[in-house]
């Protein structure tokens, strides 16, 4: 799953362009994954697994992303100065808090130089509320909108390599700390974490969800007023 609406554009001393980010739904992807590095092509940021909870002890593996023909990105042509300068590569991503999460990622333009592979990384957790009834629950996923599941195969962002709390604010202004678990109640049910209400739960106002990664230190958060 690719996050949609996601808007690019660049901007040097000639001026500014929209770059176009086109999502074909069930072609475009997010590129091929791999635990070898291929110089010029591979993510420089790897995909660690942690291992999974199992008898005898693992090591975290590495994966890499390289892209293909259907690889998401953004291209275009640009003008280029006489001389050498410093260009901005501008991109908004929508968030589940109503406001864009605004990049600037700047560029070294070299008028000898006619092309150029930029890679931003894009940081932050995409949370968006859930409901089960007699549950405090949240969908966690990554910013590309890649889900969490058990594990590999059925994706390369693990369960267990995610922590999810819920700070329960009630009426009467106390605060109560939920762990949330994942929840693997259907084979179909993925990045959904959750916990049952205490049954001393005070009536709910409003409910803050943060989510960590723990191989990356990566997080994400999100409010829900009840």
């Amino acid at each position: 799953m690719i996050l949609l609406n996601i808007e690019l554009s660049f901007r040097n001393s000639c001026g500014e362009i929209k770059i176009p980010y086109p999502v074909t739904t069930n072609f475009t992807d997010d590129g091929n994954v791999s635990p070898n590095f291929t110089d010029g092509a591979s993510s420089f940021m790897p995909i660690i697994i942690i291992p999974q909870p199992m008898p005898a002890p693992q090591i975290a593996t590495v994966n890499y992303l390289s892209p293909d023909f259907t690889t998401i990105s953004g291209k275009a042509t640009i003008k280029l100065a006489d001389d050498i300068e410093v260009a901005d590569l501008l991109v908004s991503i929508p968030t589940t808090l109503g406001k864009p999460l605004l990049l600037k990622q700047q560029v070294l333009l070299n008028p000898d130089q006619p092309d150029y592979k930029i890679i931003v990384v894009v940081p932050g957790l995409y949370l968006s509320l859930a409901e089960i009834t007699g549950s405090i629950a949240v969908n966690v996923k990554m910013m590309c909108g890649c889900p969490i599941t058990p594990g590999p195969p059925a994706s390369l962002w693990p369960a267990n390599d995610f922590t999810v709390f819920a700070n329960v604010l009630d009426m009467s202004g106390t605060i109560t700390p939920y762990l949330l678990n994942y929840n693997d109640s259907s084979p179909s049910v993925k990045s959904l974490f959750s916990v049952a209400v205490s049954a001393n739960q005070h009536p709910i106002k409003s409910i803050r969800f943060t989510a960590f990664q723990k191989s990356t230190g990566n997080y994400g958060a999100i409010n829900q007023t009840v």
